[in-house]
């Protein structure tokens, strides 16, 4: 809604409100892949401790990803509600000066609820982690426009609250899945049934930040324009986990980690501890960080603008509101309580083109990033840890180029290609969590005597009953989710028509896109390498400026692909489960425009 109570105001408010309650989420089978846990205690051994449940033996749903088949018992949920509210008034204090505010209202309501072991068997028969946030930002901003340079300074407010109340139980199957089947115990399903981890989890986020930005024209082609921005950020957090089992005499008892607590030495109890113990703590983080910049843009023709930039910029320090590592005691550790922030440096030169008359357009660009202080997940040994958390590794590096090529040969005809390569690895991160193939093992003969090193021998990848080592180096190897080579290509073309009485246009249309191939693990595994693949989608249709009718098919080829791959949670079992990428799907579309 738009108000304009004379020429020198205009006051814009906007709302908006969505849903989205899908049924989902279940990721199916993907591969299975040996561990370093003991034989007896991989996933294959596993499925065979479980005769007549649900059938006769327990054979996995499927084999093949692609069947898209998934056989779960928990309950499982997705909604997602969030919608938000927002006041920009604009008011031109004369022809040069502008002061505009910004006021927003946000609110997220999450009801995610998984089946975390991935099987049909009551391992995990509870995991919900509902959370609600609610965010308020305010911007001001000045604007000035003088002769041969124009500038912006402004202020920024930021609150955020998350709240998470979440809840993990697990079942009957739970004592057999968790606990080593030589332990007398693994056979009693009451040992881990109704086994309940209750979170109350707290986040209050505050960020303050004054900046400025600058656009010089030096010359009527050459401009150079700094920018600066200073940052504070609080943040304030509760993690409390409950955690509670039943003892050997049956009552209910809280299951601490603290040496000499109330049935700390229950031999049920001890079990318990082993799968998860309770857990308190309150992090503080706050941090004043300053960001700059410098674009340098160049117009050497009409149709050629070259430009250069570099910025030093940061991601903001955070605190660990998952559970953290604890001392021989059971006290939580406090240096992983919070994380650093991130320090980017940033350098990026290009160039922007048109020819052929500007009926073709290509720009290129290239990029060098560092990072410091990367926010990763990690597992370090030297805190004693059986547990992943949030902490920095040193250092991350991304580099590449992007190039793109449209040609609007006429007005029936359109074309376009885009690449882009990019080179992105962990610089230096000596303490990465082991990737599934050397997890689960022992730790005998291990000793930690650093940060970064230990002594004692470690086993070979997928040795059952071996040696793990308590963190791997991944310095040089790729960053998970980034695909070396990428690309998008397509075209449309046109026909004019009339159709019902209305001027307008048949067309059809091709679109396409490539990556190649990418890791899914954080730190890089010979079972979760996710091969390359090319997706092609067409459209045909007709269209006028009142309406637009088109039919379309996406994945149009039935390529089969995945989106993602990570390995399942509850012990190093060796399961791969994966998301796959939609098969051949089609359907239409229609628009109206008033």
């Amino acid at each position: 809604m738009l108000w304009k109570p004379n020429s020198d105001l205009a006051v814009t408010v906007s709302g908006d409100w969505n849903l989205q309650d899908p049924i989902c989420c279940a990721l199916p089978f993907a591969s299975f892949g040996r561990t370093q846990r003991a034989a007896n205690r991989q996933l294959h051994a596993l499925l065979t401790y479980f005769p007549g449940y649900p059938r006769a033996d327990y054979p996995l749903p499927n084999v093949d990803p692609y069947d898209r088949l998934t056989d779960v018992d928990a309950r499982l949920a997705a909604r997602n509600e969030h919608g938000g509210l927002s006041a920009r008034a604009v008011w031109d204090l004369n022809e040069s000066n502008t002061l505009t505010s910004i006021t927003a209202w946000r609110y997220w309501d999450w009801g995610p609820a998984n089946d975390r072991d991935y099987v049909g068997l009551p391992v995990y028969t509870k995991v919900e982690n509902p959370t609600k946030q609610t965010q308020y930002t305010q911007e001001f901003r000045f604007n000035h426009k003088g002769d041969g340079f124009d500038f912006v300074v402004g202020l920024f407010g930021f609150h955020q609250s998350v709240r998470t109340s979440g809840v993990q139980e697990t079942g009957l199957a739970a004592s057999k899945w968790l606990l080593n089947p030589t332990n007398a115990l693994s056979n009693n399903p009451n040992v881990l049934n109704r086994f309940v981890a209750t979170n109350d989890i707290r986040l209050d986020n505050t960020s303050l930040a004054a900046f400025g930005k600058v656009n010089w024209d030096v010359t009527d082609r050459f401009t150079v324009s700094p920018g600066i921005r200073v940052n504070y950020d609080k943040k304030k957090g509760l993690y409390d986990s409950v955690v509670t089992g039943t003892a050997s005499d049956g009552t209910r008892q809280v299951v601490s980690p603290v040496p000499g607590s109330a049935y700390f030495n229950d031999p049920w109890i001890a079990q318990q501890r082993g799968v998860q113990a309770s857990q308190f703590f309150e992090p503080e983080f706050s941090a004043w960080n300053l960001s700059y910049d410098l674009n340098l843009r160049y117009k050497a023709t009409d149709d050629v603008n070259l430009y250069a930039t570099y910025a030093r910029s940061f991601k903001t320090g955070g605190i660990n509101l998952n559970g953290v590592p604890t001392d021989a005691n059971g006290v939580p550790i406090e240096s992983a309580f919070t994380i650093k922030p991130e320090k980017v440096d940033h350098f990026e030169a290009g160039i922007k083109t048109q020819f052929w008359d500007r009926k073709a357009t290509f720009n290129l660009t290239g990029f060098w990033t560092e990072i410091e202080n990367f926010q990763a997940s990690v597992s370090n040994g030297q805190l004693g840890t059986v547990r992943g958390y949030l902490a920095n590794a040193d250092q991350v590096r991304s580099r590449g180029f992007e190039a793109d090529l449209s040609v609007r040969p006429s007005d029936r005809f359109s074309a376009y290609l885009n690449g882009a390569y990019t080179d992105a690895t962990f610089t230096s991160f000596c303490d990465a969590p082991p990737p599934p193939e050397l997890s689960g093992g022992s730790s005998t003969g291990i000793v930690v005597t650093g940060k970064c090193t230990y002594t004692g021998a470690i086993s070979a990848p997928g040795t059952a009953g071996g040696v793990s080592p308590p963190f791997v180096d991944v310095s040089g190897s790729v960053l998970p989710g980034v695909s070396k080579w990428a690309a998008s290509w397509g075209a449309e073309t046109n026909l004019p028509a009339a159709l019902f009485g209305e001027d307008g246009q048949y067309y059809l249309g091709y679109d396409a896109s490539y990556r190649s191939s990418w890791s899914s693990n954080p730190s890089p595994s010979i079972y979760t390498n996710v091969d390359g693949y090319s997706i092609h989608n067409f459209r045909i249709g007709f269209r006028t400026d009142r309406f637009d009718v088109f039919g379309w098919v996406r994945n149009a080829f039935d390529q089969n692909y995945i989106d993602l791959l990570l390995a399942g949670t509850g012990g190093n079992t060796g399961l791969i489960a994966g998301q796959v990428g939609d098969p051949r799907t089609f359907g239409g579309t229609i628009k109206f425009s008033f």
